[in-house]
């Protein structure tokens, strides 16, 4: 008898390895991301065989709302490409205006517009004009176009950092940047449409790091917005190769030892995720050495989204090019936009406007800047033929 119950022990315990065994190898809860959803960063530079659409593969690779990859692209003939929003991978009420759609299209675009230039060819971009509107039709919506002339191949370092730009989420360390970082950076994103600012006053990036954390406060409680967020956390291996898209566990700035327990547990509800990001928000993510913000006069005009967008991905690729990390934390102006939509009080306008001290512009995206201690990871992508639009498509 005693044999036989220390067979059925050794049995049951052999079980419970196998089955915690391929617990781990499902959920990839010693891997980094690897394999076909990250493909795309290997790829960037596609070929010459692939003409028009060669520019294409950096373009997919652009930064973007919680990786929603919320482009198509429609090669027109041999000299022409339209730019789609893909408005039915939008973020619900934490972008009713898909406003950060837009600044994700931009982006894009900038990538799209440097490799065309590299590649031999001279873009020339119309961008759609009009108005964002409230919780607007899921179909796709032409947003640009750009005409690709022939010119001559060009050597750009932006162009060059374009797989090396990833958004690190996690720790930066305490040490300031110089003073030709912020020249740089803000030369390298105005024109005549956008204005960047940085907060270099100790005080003033405590009131904008209390804003973020108000933000992010309200979010999470806004269950509505928190709902629409978690629909795009992945969190195993395999939802990551299911959808190629999101931000996957991996990437979201949290440390080695959460990160694997993360995937080894059961999936998390968005109460708990959003408890994470509001502790990892308080902690690490405002304690940065520059804190800034993207200003333009109208935040729902589409032509300045679209222009706001393509200052970051310069910003973004700066940075990536000199060694520094990037992060969106866009928590009030998604207030804002919130606010409007159900036409509450806001606030965070006025904040942002005070802290800016640009009473004519308005903040369209904040954002942090530093060294950090790890390096970031890549992000899934979905392959370029997925966001092909055909002629025939409705």
């Amino acid at each position: 008898m005693a044999i036989s119950r220390r067979v059925l022990i050794g049995a049951g315990a052999g079980v419970l390895a196998a089955g915690l065994g391929y617990r781990i190898w499902d959920r990839g809860v010693f891997a980094s991301p690897s394999g076909e959803p990250y493909a795309p960063w290997d790829h960037w530079q596609g070929g010459v065989i692939d003409g028009l659409k060669r520019p294409l593969h950096a373009a997919i690779l652009a930064a973007n709302p919680h990786d929603t990859q919320p482009w198509l692209f429609e090669v027109n003939a041999s000299d022409s490409i339209t730019v789609y929003a893909d408005r039915i991978r939008n973020l619900g009420s934490f972008d009713p205006f898909r406003r950060e759609m837009h600044l994700g299209l931009g982006c894009a675009i900038e990538n799209l517009v440097r490799a065309a230039q590299v590649f031999g060819y001279t873009p020339y971009i119309r961008p759609v004009a009009g108005k964002l509107t409230l919780s607007p039709p899921d179909e796709p919506k032409a947003i640009a176009h750009i005409t690709m002339d022939p010119g001559q191949p060009s050597r750009d370092p932006l162009f060059e950092a374009i797989p090396n730009r990833h958004t690190n989420r996690g720790l930066y360390r305490d040490r300031e940047p110089g003073s030709g970082v912020v020249t740089g950076m803000t030369a390298v994103a105005g024109d005549e449409n956008v204005r960047v600012v940085f907060l270099s006053d100790p005080g003033a990036r405590r009131d904008m790091a209390d804003l973020i954390i108000d933000a992010t406060q309200r979010i999470i409680g806004d269950a509505q917005m928190s709902a629409d967020s978690a629909r795009w956390i992945r969190t195993g291996r395999r939802e990551v190769e299911d959808h190629r898209d999101g931000i996957s566990i991996d990437n979201a700035g949290l440390p080695s030892s959460t990160v694997m327990l993360g995937k080894l547990l059961p999936d998390l509800d968005a109460a708990t995720q959003d408890q994470y990001w509001l502790d990892n928000t308080k902690s690490t993510q405002v304690h940065a050495p520059l804190l800034g913000a993207i200003l333009v006069k109208d935040r729902l005009d589409m032509a300045q989204a679209l222009a706001a967008g393509r200052a970051w991905q310069r910003m973004h690729l700066t940075a990536a090019a000199t060694g520094l990390a990037a992060q969106p934390l866009n928590q009030p102006v998604e207030c804002v936009d919130r606010n409007a939509q159900l036409g509450r009080h806001d606030t965070f306008r006025h904040d942002l406007q005070k802290l800016t001290n640009a009473n004519d512009w308005e903040a369209t995206f904040v954002f942090r800047l530093g060294y950090a201690e790890r390096p970031a990871l890549p992000s899934p992508r979905r392959p370029l033929d997925d966001v092909m639009k055909s002629s025939g498509y409705a």
